[in-house]
């Protein structure tokens, strides 16, 4: 199941994850996850839960998933390259972790994402040009990283997006 291996790459000190059972027909009774009325499980919520480790690639398998918050805990590693594969995903915010590497390629293919905050990891690289096509998209936070490169050119005629960046950590042209 893919939600226990998201969970089983994950340092939980806190036991935020302890009513998980992998014998459970049912994931929508267990702590930090919400599912829909036809309990399709469409959010994984665990802020502030001084979780570590990586966050799974397979996370790409909960495609129902519209809402990804992982956001002030210890989370190292890349964003999983198939994040992409979470066409439902609204809300994506894994700020004030530890994540390093590229900001994937595959965000661009996330139409109906309105929230994206990234700010306040060790993301480096270029932002995707391509990130411009989440025409939904209305807070990006990329702020406090070691991005560079050209910030993507996002259409104020087709919706309004409030984009942070700093100028310091991050180097745009």
């Amino acid at each position: 199941m893919a939600l226990m291996s998201v969970k089983n790459s994950l340092n939980d000190p806190h036991g935020a994850f302890s009513n998980w059972d992998e014998d459970s027909v049912d994931p929508c009774s267990w702590a930090m996850i919400t599912c829909s009325p036809d309990n399709l499980v469409t959010g994984l919520g665990a802020p502030s839960q001084g979780l570590s480790g990586i966050l799974s690639e397979v996370i790409a398998n909960l495609t129902n998933l519209r809402q990804v918050l992982l956001q002030n805990n210890n989370i190292s590693g890349q964003i999983p390259a198939g994040i992409g594969n979470l066409q439902k995903l609204q809300t994506l915010d894994l700020s004030n972790n530890k994540l390093t590497g590229h900001l994937p390629e595959s965000l661009s293919l996330l139409k109906d994402l309105q929230y994206l905050r990234l700010n306040n990891n060790s993301l480096s690289g270029a932002i995707p040009l391509s990130l411009a096509s989440a025409t939904q998209l209305s807070l990006l936070d990329l702020s406090n990283n070691n991005l560079s490169g050209p910030v993507p050119k996002f259409s104020a005629r087709t919706f309004n997006v409030f984009i942070l960046f700093t100028v310091g950590s991050d180097s745009f042209t």
